[in-house]
């Protein structure tokens, strides 16, 4: 029974996970690692800060010396989950002829998890809705944008993102050799997507022009009137990844009650953290 159960997991997942990674919007802003393994359940990790100028001369002298603080941090890894039940009958007749099955509550279940996940990486992870025991990009941002800019003006959206790189520029990041994301609520995102001028420009291409090579995301999960700006996945990882223990996958189980009749206890989970190791690489624009 054990061996069944278990193939009949990798059978849900082989179709399962795929759509799942393509659907994942948080997944696509930071770069992931590897696996690490499930039973990892805490992680240690620093945080940079930076160091003053650099000096011009025609040769060394003392002075010029900074030393790097790097605050440790040990944070336990969540684990996003939903439970669901598959249909006695179903996975009989799967066990009989090996036909594909029905994935309708495993699918369910997926996209709640998926959501979990989402909403700690961009927003973070609020056990009392209203502190934040985890951060997530938008509540861990070093600069906050908060000039207000409604777009549904054509030129705000582009205004904004230029006060956007403004901040980051003081603070020392290389905004011209970095390619940027910008998530916003999904409301401002139609907003820009219908954003023209009276001549009929449109400003999206400007704005993805500025990008530099990156994208724009809409979120339900930022809310309206907000949204955040973060370094690309390929030139993120010095600023923010996110450390993966487990990828989703499936397990399946019956109730010792019922082992030949009761229908089969699913539960997808995935588990992985957050983490900004520099914070004004990641700037939120809270008035938009």
């Amino acid at each position: 029974m054990t061996n069944a159960l278990a193939t009949f997991s990798k059978e849900i997942d082989s179709s399962l996970v795929p759509a799942l990674r393509n659907a994942l919007v948080g997944r696509k802003l930071v770069h992931v690692t590897p696996e690490k393994g499930f039973g990892i359940t805490s992680v240690d990790w620093g945080r940079i800060t930076d160091v003053s100028d650099g000096y011009v001369s025609y040769g060394f002298r003392d002075g010029n010396e900074d030393k790097v603080e790097v605050y440790l941090t040990n944070s336990k890894v969540p684990v996003y989950w939903k439970d669901y039940t598959v249909d006695r009958r179903i996975y009989g007749s799967w066990l009989r002829s090996g036909v594909d099955v029905d994935r309708a509550s495993a699918i369910s279940a997926a996209y709640k998890a998926a959501k979990a996940e989402n909403a700690a990486i961009i927003m973070g992870i609020s056990n009392d809705g209203t502190n934040y025991d985890l951060k997530g990009l938008y509540q861990g941002a070093g600069n906050d944008y908060s000039v207000t800019k409604d777009f549904g003006t054509y030129g705000n959206a582009t205004d904004a993102l230029a006060g956007v790189y403004e901040l980051m520029d003081d603070d020392g990041i290389p905004v011209d050799s970095l390619s940027f994301n910008w998530i916003l609520a999904t409301a401002q995102r139609r907003q820009l997507m219908a954003s023209r001028s009276t001549n009929g420009i449109k400003e999206m291409p400007d704005i993805l022009e500025m990008l530099n090579g990156g994208q724009i995301f809409g979120s339900s999960t930022l809310t309206a009137g907000t949204g955040l700006v973060c370094p690309t996945e390929n030139f993120g990882e010095p600023y923010v990844d996110f450390y993966m223990t487990s990828d989703f996958r499936t397990e399946h189980g019956v109730d010792s009650k019922h082992p030949d009749t009761g229908d089969l206890n699913g539960r997808i989970y995935s588990a992985g953290i957050l983490r900004i190791k520099q914070d004004v690489a990641i700037c939120k624009t809270s008035s938009i």
